[in-house]
């Protein structure tokens, strides 16, 4: 017992240290846009990283979910040529994705939709869309068998390219172009450490074609990840089309003050989420709920904490720090402490509803909840400017967090009438 809880406070002590790293180079590389560049091209560079969000979002949920499910039941030859056959399909998709979203662009280009400086933005962000594909797919495998202290050391190379990247793209005229771009190169030196560290456990004779395996249980996943990236990261495009390129700047910015709780909490939920699979198998979902419980209000004290120290700290922050002053920053400030209080707290009970695999009650409970979001965030940033973004999605997340909370409930119920012998499918 000893053993079992000194190795779970290691994974997510490392997990923790290596998504705090992440979390202050993103900060870093996003305060050192927002000081020396135009505010239009910090606003731009949040565009282009945000896409890159959804992409990742996209393939963690489409591949990284059902890999979770089923690794644990695989022999290590087995996972070596599930790893290595998902690895070409994922270039594969990756590769047809980007082909098609030049040919979009051209097209936009023709038809006058994309400007000298939204082209190279979008060009940028496409590149490093696919370089950070390449990378979190080994970063994710390796988690999954918890080789955390590994990835750390991987992770430290990447963060140092990152900021150096950051600092060069300030030299340039088209800086969020440059940081883009900066941000792939370094992408792929930390991909090509990672798939160094994996060695032997990845098949690279495997043939492709196991994605077409797990592509009903992925679809599902994908699809529940995504819409709740459109209530999370989709306010940025609204915001782009009801204010401008600057009001996305002020958001971002606001919201970049928090990032370091949002990357921590990512961290543990990628060990938790194994661990907690085990759980649900030994000891049932009451049991494995009642854990995750106590991790959700760990996360929220520290959220609270933290903001706190951010709150206190805002003038410098604003005005020394990032040297800028945006309209109601501190509005915006206290909406995000909020929104990422609600979230923090929601995040491991829901992902128990994920091992649980009820992915279309998750997916109409996060729609439903983006729909709501969306369309008061939209009708809020007609009304109240920037204001109006975090309303909606303070509003989704609280929504989102009830219905998490119902459904657990309900799988309870079921996993205690079925005795753990019931079916566990949707």
């Amino acid at each position: 017992m000893q053993r079992s809880g000194s190795a779970l406070l290691k994974l997510l002590g490392s997990s923790i240290v290596d998504q705090a790293m992440l979390s202050a180079a993103n900060f870093l590389v996003g305060l050192i846009l927002i000081r020396y560049t135009h505010d239009t091209q910090y606003g731009y560079y949040v565009l282009g990283f945000n896409a890159m969000m959804l992409a990742v979002t996209l393939q963690g949920s489409f591949i990284g979910t059902p890999l979770i499910i089923r690794l644990p039941t695989l022999t290590e030859a087995q996972r070596s040529a599930w790893v290595g056959s998902l690895l070409r399909d994922q270039i594969r998709w990756s590769m047809f994705g980007g082909v098609a979203t030049l040919a979009g662009a051209a097209i936009a280009w023709a038809m006058g939709a994309l400007d000298r400086e939204s082209a190279p933005v979008l060009v940028a962000g496409l590149v490093l869309v696919l370089c950070q594909l390449y990378r979190e797919y080994f970063r994710s495998v390796l988690l999954m068998v918890q080789r955390t202290v590994p990835v750390l050391a991987a992770d430290s190379v990447y963060v140092a390219c990152l900021i150096v990247g950051g600092l060069a793209a300030t030299r340039f005229a088209a800086a969020a172009t440059a940081a883009l771009l900066a941000a792939a190169a370094a992408a792929l030196v930390g991909a090509e450490l990672l798939r160094r560290i994996l060695g032997p456990g990845l098949d690279r004779q495997a043939a492709p074609g196991r994605l077409a395996d797990i592509a009903r249980t992925g679809a599902w996943a994908a699809a529940g990840g995504v819409i709740y990236w459109l209530f999370t990261q989709g306010y940025s495009f609204v915001a782009a089309a009801t204010l401008d390129i600057a009001g996305v700047a002020a958001l971002a910015a606001s919201r970049l003050l928090m990032m370091p709780i949002n990357v921590m909490s990512t961290g543990v939920q990628k060990q938790l989420v194994p661990i907690a699979s085990g759980w649900v198998h030994q000891s049932g979902v009451a049991h494995t709920f009642r854990r995750l419980l106590i991790f959700s209000c760990i996360m929220g004290v520290l959220t609270l904490v933290y903001g706190a120290v951010v709150w206190l700290l805002r003038d410098w922050i604003f005005v020394d720090l990032m040297r800028k002053s945006f309209d109601y920053r501190n509005t915006l400030l206290l909406m995000w402490i909020g929104v990422f209080l609600v979230m923090v707290m929601r995040e491991p009970i829901t992902q128990l509803l994920v091992l649980r695999q009820r992915f279309r009650t998750l997916m109409a409970a996060s729609l439903a909840s983006a729909v709501v979001a969306l369309t008061i965030s939209y009708l809020g940033m007609t009304q109240f400017g920037t204001r109006g973004a975090p309303i909606g999605i303070l509003v989704g997340e609280v929504l989102n967090l009830i219905a998490a909370l119902w459904m657990v409930r309900r799988e309870i119920r079921i996993d205690r009438r079925d005795a753990g012998a019931g079916n566990t499918h949707d």
